[in-house]
């Protein structure tokens, strides 16, 4: 019987050899042809990457070859994120040096020349054409647990300009891989007869891989990871192909650029977690108010926009849908037990009137914006031709102002300010002057705004107060100067700090400073605020509030914030003489105000001998205008001076003060 079993396994050998050799040979052409799969898959995803980056990125060919280092392409480069199972590519030139690093722990995109190295692989890649692919492992954390990283030459068109390497993230596919490897293995040893039809399954498998792979790139590509709308290279395409059709037929289209208002206080009040909540409801609104009449996208990271299919012969309909998005972030609504209140600005515009082309419709959108961001925050506004001439008007000055700061291009003027009931000079307001590139002046009103907005303000300002307390410590000690503090310079916290260098660095008694406010400032962030100006005024300076009268002039402010007098605003001038005005009555009640809170009234903008009789009728403290002295260069101010202290000051001629009134505020 042992002997029978054993003829019967005998006879068994050579077929249980044959399959286990056609088992073993079957497991090997599965190992082979899954890492060929794997290999041909992230050799795709690489090279399609690197399509994408050249596409997206302009001038990257100048970024590798080292010919550009910053500017727009490397700010550009530098918001490109990895899509898909893409999370961490590298660039190298021709001679396999590292010029461009996506890792996060670099500190930028394009890699400093003092951080580069050369790697051979990428050489050898740019050189001959031929990829590289290497399958690793990582520790799950701080890399993959599977990950490849194929290296691919980066191609100009039909001209290898270096080597991409890509590294893609397999750790959910290659279990997957391995369990079907199994189970292949297992079907090829029970039923050696299909073993032929294993290549055929492996390749349309391999195709349908592929094909999706492809599908979930292009998607990754042009979507929005965290809202799922579409990115900006997705919006960009949608518009452009419905431009192309409105060029072509009697449709038309809209675009309207969104932007949420103080969306940095909801990041910094409930975190990051909380801001990404917020994006996906603002989203959400918007793609319900738009519905099938467009197509939603968000741009950056509180920045959305919406291509708009417009109806021929509908009128209205950009600006209904504008405010309709602008009425549905607006609604409050509840995260956890967050209250969220929303708002956006809208600025929008439509082909033709908004241009012709994509970008000139996204330009004249964004115009729009900016324009509802400066003057109706929480509102839509359409474009209109005006708002670009004011945005290069704007641009202009803006580059004036920095060109000044840098060249000392800036000038203080002078203008008196007298005693009413003795015609005493009492001291000069410091008054900033800018002139255009041609010598032309810059009104303050004007330029004063853009300095704001734009983050000058601060420097500006106290340029101003050391310019002001440097010319004010050559006069006489009687003479105090007035500088105006715009409340944008409180924004940055600090300014007791930066008063008392002013002081210090001029040797100027700090009692003959007097800094002016308006009442913008005190409704901002009260407790700050009050903070801050009892500070400086402990330190001796005088406080005054500026333009009182035209503003909330709430009488809270004058007991609350340790103020020292009140400037009248020169619009209660106008009708002062006119017996009876209200504007006489209003300034009236202000110096009796005054008086009772021991506060000096100061009156604006006099140009008339019957102006100053009324103010010194009503007892006012301190006045200046055209009738007293105009704004005048620092030599100019001396003998302003010798004339007031070397004979009884006295008003100009009334004949000479007959010129319009000027801008005054700084």
């Amino acid at each position: 019987m042992l002997a029978t079993s054993r003829n019967q396994i005998g006879r068994a050998l050579p077929l249980i050899i044959a399959t286990l050799v056609v088992g073993v040979g079957a497991y090997f052409v599965c190992v082979s042809a899954l890492d060929e799969l794997q290999d041909s898959q992230a050799e795709y995803v690489a090279k399609s990457f690197g399509k994408y980056l050249m596409h997206e990125v302009p001038d990257l060919t100048g970024i590798v070859s080292g010919r550009v280092a910053s500017g727009e392409p490397a700010e550009v480069l530098g918001t490109i994120k990895p899509i898909g199972t893409v999370f961490k590519f590298r660039i190298y030139d021709q001679n396999g040096d590292l010029k461009v690093d996506s890792s996060p722990f670099a500190a930028g995109h394009v890699v400093n020349p003092k951080n580069s190295f050369q790697d051979v692989t990428a050489q050898g890649v740019a050189s001959t054409g031929r990829s590289n692919f290497v399958l690793q492992h990582g520790d799950g954390e701080v890399l993959p647990l599977y990950y490849s990283e194929v290296m691919v030459p980066l191609m100009a068109g039909d001209r290898r300009i270096g080597a991409i390497s890509v590294l893609s993230d397999q750790t959910e596919s290659w279990p997957d891989l391995l369990d079907q490897l199994r189970l292949i293995f297992f079907q090829v040893i029970a039923l050696v007869a299909i073993a032929f039809g294993v290549p055929v399954i492996l390749y349309l498998r391999k195709h349908a891989q592929v094909e999706f792979a492809q599908r979930h790139l292009r998607h990754s590509a042009e979507h929005d990871e965290l809202t799922g709308v579409l990115n900006r290279a997705g919006f960009a395409r949608a518009l452009a192909k419905q431009v192309d059709l409105a060029g072509t037929s009697s449709a038309s289209v809209a675009v309207h650029m969104i932007d949420l208002d103080r969306f940095k206080d909801i990041n910094e009040i409930g975190g990051h977690s909380l801001g990404d909540e917020v994006l996906k409801h603002v989203s959400a609104e918007i793609g319900k108010v738009v519905a099938n009449r467009g197509q939603v996208a968000r741009l950056g990271a509180d920045e959305f926009a919406v291509l708009q299919f417009l109806t021929p012969g509908v009128a209205h309909e950009a600006a209904d849908l504008a405010d309709g998005v602008a009425r549905a972030i607006a609604r409050p609504f509840a995260l956890g037990n967050t209250a969220i209140k929303a708002e956006a600005s809208i600025g929008y515009a439509d082909y033709p009137g908004g241009g012709r082309t994509a970008d000139d419709l996204l330009r004249a959108a964004d115009i729009a914006l900016q324009h509802a961001k400066r003057h109706s925050r929480g509102h839509a506004v359409s474009f209109d031709r005006s708002m670009d001439a004011q945005r290069q008007t704007r641009r202009r000055i803006e580059a004036r102002l920095r060109t000044a700061l840098a060249e000392n291009g800036f000038e203080l003027y002078y203008q008196p300010i007298f005693e009413v009931s003795t015609s005493q000079l009492r001291g000069f307001e410091a008054l900033l002057r800018l002139n255009d590139d041609e010598g032309r002046p810059i009104s303050p009103v004007d330029f004063i705004p853009v300095a704001e907005e734009v983050g000058l303000i601060d420097e500006i300002g106290m340029w101003v107060l050391h310019e002001a307390c440097g010319a004010a410590v050559q006069w006489p000690d009687q003479l105090f100067v007035a500088v105006n503090l715009s409340p944008a310079q409180f924004s940055s916290g600090g300014m007791p700090l930066k008063v008392r260098d002013a002081i210090k660095a001029s040797g100027l008694r700090p009692q003959r400073l007097e800094l002016e406010v308006t009442e913008s400032l005190l409704i901002t962030d009260t407790k700050k605020v009050l903070h801050e100006l009892s500070a400086i005024r402990a330190q001796g300076p005088t406080l005054a509030l500026d333009d009182f009268g035209t503003g909330y002039s709430s009488l809270s402010y004058l007991w609350r914030f340790p103020f020292d007098k009140l400037k009248v605003d020169r619009s209660f001038m106008a009708d002062v003489t006119v017996p009876d005005s209200k504007s006489r009555e209003i300034l009236a009640t202000i110096v009796a105000l005054g008086k009772v809170l021991n506060l000096t009234i100061t009156a604006e903008g006099v140009e008339t001998e019957a102006q100053a009789e009324v103010l010194r009728e009503l007892k006012c403290d301190l006045v200046q205008g055209y009738l007293f002295g105009r704004p005048q260069r620092s030599t100019d101010v001396a003998a302003t001076i010798l004339k007031a202290f070397g004979t009884s000051a006295r008003p100009v001629d009334p004949v000479e003060a007959r010129a319009p009134a000027a801008v005054r505020r700084a």
